[in-house]
C-alpha cells in the first residue's frame, strides 16, 4: 500500500499549491483594485468640498451684487421725488413740452448711473403711468399689488420690489413713494430691471464650462439664468428639486439637483439677497469639478489592468505548469485502469450488450447480462478485456439484420435464441467503424415480463367490459346495456327508417316457484330461460335480463309479426324443457311492440310493459303484440 500513497502526495500538493497561487494573484489583484479605488473617492471628495466652497463664495458674491444694485436702483427712483419736473406733473397732471424734454433728459442721466436699470416711469395715485423714461415705447399697466402698495398707509413701505414674469418685459420691478412738499402721498416712481441684467456681472466670474447661475423669487420661480436660455422663457421651467442636501444654516442651502433647464446634475449654493425676495443659486456641474478624477481614472485604471495582465499571465503559466506534472502522474494510472473500466461498464449495464463480427457474425466480446441471456460460457475471472469469445451468434432475427447490413434502433421484437425459446427484447443494432476489424454493437434489453404483464392486463381489461355489461347468473345483457342498444338502434331507424321490434317478458308464477322450491332452483330456471333464448334467437339479437324474472329482447331489422313467431318458438321449447326436481312447466307471459315514427326508449317500453300487463290478465304463459300491423 505504499505506492498509493507517493502517488497521491505529489497530486494533493499540486492541488494545495495551485488553490494558492489562485488565491494569491486574486487577493494582489483585488488590494491593488481597492487602493485605486480609495484613491479616486478621496480626490473626488476633496474635489466636491472645494466646489462646494467655491459655489459658497460665488452665491455669497452675486448675493451681495444683486442686493447692492437693487438698493442703488431704489435710490435712483427715490431721487425723482426731488426733481420739480416731478413735483408738477404729479400736482398739474401735465408738463409744457419743454420742461417734458428736460425731465426725460433727468430720467435719462439717472438710467446711466444704473445701467442695468432700463426705464423709470412716473405713476399718479390712480395707479396711471403719466411719464416714461422711454415716451415711444407702449404705456404698461401696473398690476394690482403696486396700487395696493401705493395707498397703503405705512410710514416704513416707502420702496417695494417684486418680479414680472414677462417673455418680453420681464424682470424685477422697483416703486418708490413720491411725495409733495406738504408730505401728501402724490403717486410713485417705478423701475424695471430686466431679466438679463445679471449677464455682465456673470461675465466677470467663473463657474465652469457646464454651470449655470439662477435668480428666483420667493416662489422659486426663475427670474434670470445665465447662460442665456434659446427659445424659452426661463419663468417656464419648474422650480429646483433638491435631491441630496449636503448643508443648510440661515445664510445659504448648498445641496444636489438637477438643472430644470438641461437636467444635468449640479451642486447648487442658494442665498437670500440681502432683506429683497430674491434668491440666488449657483450651480456647479459634476462634470466639470470631477473631470481630473476621471482623468486619473483614465491613467490609472490602464496601468493596473496591465499589472493584471501579468499577474494571469504568470498564473497561467505556474497552473500549466502543475497540470502538465498532474497528468504525468496520474498517467500510467490511468492506462491501467482504463481496460477494466471499459469491463465493468459493461458488466453493470441493465443490458445485454454483444460486439458481433457482422462478416463472420461471430461474437467478439459479451457482457455478463449477455453471457446469461444467450446462454454463453460464464467470464473466467483470469480473462483479460480485450481476449475474444469467437463464438457463433445464433439470435434470430439480429442475424438477419447483419446479413442484410441493417440498423435498428430500440426497436421490440421477439427473438428466437439457439434452444428454440423465445424472448421479448428491445433491440438496437449499430455498426462501428472500424477498417482493419468491422464489427456491430448489439444492446437487448429484456421486456418479456413486461409482455406479459401487457397480455394479462389486457385479458383483465376484456373481463371487466364484459362484466360492466353482462349480467352475471344468466350470462346475458344488463339492463344498461340493453337501454344503451335500443336507444342506438331507435337512431338508426329514424336515420334510416329500417325496422325493429322488442320484446319484454317475465316468467309465469316465479316468485312462488322461487318460494316452494328454493333460491337454487329459481336460479337454475333463470339459466334454463337464457340458454332457450340463446337457441332461438338469431346472433345479431340483444339478449337482456332487465330484473329478477323479465327480460328483454331487442330484434334490430325485424317485423312485428317476425319477432312475435320468435317469442312464440321460445314458448315451445320451454314447453318441452323438463326439470328433474319440480313437476310443474315453465312458462312466460310477454308483449312485442315494433318502432314507430318519433319513439323514444321510453315509449316503446311503455307499450311493451302494458302488453306484459294485459298477457298476465288474460291467464298468463301467452305473448301479445301490438295490434296496428299484427
Amino acid at each position: 500500500m505504499a505506492l498509493p500513497s507517493m502517488d497521491m502526495t505529489p497530486r494533493r500538493f499540486g492541488t494545495r499549491s495551485a488553490r494558492h497561487a489562485k488565491w494569491g494573484a486574486a487577493l494582489l489583484l483585488l488590494v491593488t483594485l481597492a487602493l485605486l479605488a480609495v484613491d479616486l473617492a478621496t480626490s473626488y471628495r476633496q474635489l466636491e468640498t472645494e466646489a462646494g466652497r467655491q459655489a459658497s463664495g460665488l452665491s455669497q458674491l452675486l448675493s451681495e451684487r444683486l442686493s447692492s444694485g437693487i438698493h442703488e436702483a431704489g435710490l435712483i427712483l427715490q431721487s425723482s421725488n426731488q426733481i420739480p419736473e416731478v413735483q408738477r406733473l404729479l400736482r398739474s397732471s401735465g408738463l409744457p413740452p419743454d420742461m417734458r424734454q428736460s425731465l426725460t433728459l433727468k430720467l435719462q442721466q439717472q438710467l446711466q448711473l444704473a445701467p442695468y436699470l432700463s426705464r423709470i416711469e412716473i405713476v399718479d395715485t390712480a395707479c396711471q403711468t403719466v411719464f416714461s423714461s422711454k415716451p415711444d415705447s407702449a404705456s404698461h399697466p401696473h398690476h394690482n399689488e403696486f396700487c395696493r402698495w401705493l395707498h397703503r398707509v405705512d410710514p416704513k413701505e416707502n420702496n417695494y420690489t417684486t418680479v414680472i414674469h414677462s417673455p418680453i418685459e420681464g424682470g424685477i420691478v422697483l416703486a418708490n413713494k413720491l411725495y409733495d412738499s406738504e408730505g401728501n402721498l402724490v403717486g410713485m416712481a417705478t423701475g424695471l430691471i430686466k431679466h438679463n441684467f445679471i449677464q455682465d456681472e456673470v461675465s466677470r466670474l467663473t463657474v465652469g464650462e457646464h454651470g449655470e447661475i439662477l435668480v428666483l423669487d420667493q416662489r422659486q420661480l426663475t427670474v434670470t439664468r445665465w447662460p442665456q436660455t434659446s427659445g424659452g422663457d426661463p419663468q417656464s421651467y419648474r422650480p429646483l428639486q433638491p435631491r441630496e442636501i449636503l448643508a443648510h444654516d440661515a445664510g445659504q442651502m448648498l445641496f444636489n439637483a438637477p438643472s430644470s433647464f438641461d437636467g444635468a446634475e449640479r451642486l447648487y449654493s442658494m442665498r437670500q439677497t440681502g432683506s429683497y425676495p430674491f434668491q440666488v443659486a449657483v450651480g456647479l456641474s459634476r462634470r466639470d469639478f470631477t473631470r481630473f478624477v476621471w482623468d486619473k481614472a483614465w491613467l490609472a485604471i490602464p496601468g493596473w489592468l496591465f499589472v493584471a495582465a501579468l499577474t494571469l499571465l504568470a498564473l497561467r503559466k505556474h497552473l500549466s505548469n502543475l497540470e502538465q506534472h498532474r497528468q504525468l502522474l496520474q498517467g500510467n494510472e490511468r492506462i491501467r485502469a482504463s481496460e477494466e473500466q471499459a469491463r465493468l461498464i459493461l458488466d453493470t449495464a441493465p443490458l445485454a450488450l454483444l460486439l458481433v463480427n457482422p462478416q463472420t457474425i461471430r461474437i467478439q466480446h459479451a457482457n455478463s447480462l449477455a453471457r446469461e441471456m444467450l446462454s454463453l460460457p460464464p467470464r473466467d475471472p483470469e480473462e483479460g478485456a480485450s481476449s475474444e469469445l469467437n463464438l457463433p451468434l445464433k439470435l434470430r432475427p439480429v442475424e438477419q439484420w447483419l446479413l442484410e447490413d441493417e440498423e435498428v434502433l430500440q426497436q421490440e421484437v421477439e427473438v428466437e435464441l439457439e434452444d428454440k425459446s423465445k424472448l421479448w427484447v428491445i433491440a438496437s443494432l449499430r455498426r462501428l467503424g472500424h477498417d482493419k476489424q468491422p464489427s456491430a454493437l448489439i444492446a437487448l434489453y429484456d421486456i418479456s415480463g413486461r409482455k406479459q404483464l401487457e397480455q394479462q392486463l389486457h385479458e383483465s381489461n376484456q373481463q371487466l367490459a364484459e362484466m360492466a355489461v353482462t349480467d352475471p347468473l344468466t350470462r346475458l345483457y344488463n339492463r344498461r346495456h340493453a337501454d344503451m342498444v335500443l336507444r342506438d338502434e331507435i337512431s338508426r331507424c329514424e336515420r334510416y327508417g329500417q325496422t325493429m321490434a322488442i320484446a319484454v317478458f317475465d316468467i309465469d308464477h316465479f316468485k312462488r316457484f322461487n318460494d316452494q322450491y328454493g333460491h337454487q332452483a329459481g336460479d337454475d330456471v333463470l339459466v334454463a330461460v337464457a340458454n332457450a333464448l340463446r337457441d332461438t334467437t338469431r346472433n345479431t339479437d340483444i339478449n337482456a335480463r332487465i330484473g329478477g324474472e323479465e327480460f328483454m329482447v331487442i330484434f334490430p331489422y325485424t317485423r312485428l309479426r317476425d319477432a312475435h313467431k320468435v317469442m312464440g318458438r321460445l314458448q315451445m321449447a320451454l314447453t318441452h324443457t323438463t326439470f328433474p326436481f319440480v313437476e310443474q312447466r315453465i312458462t312466460f307471459s310477454g308483449g312485442v311492440t315494433d318502432w314507430r315514427p318519433g319513439d323514444s326508449p321510453t315509449l316503446m317500453m311503455a307499450r311493451a310493459d302494458k302488453l306484459l300487463y294485459e298477457a298476465k290478465q288474460s291467464g298468463r304463459n301467452v305473448v301479445l303484440a301490438d295490434q296496428e300491423e299484427a
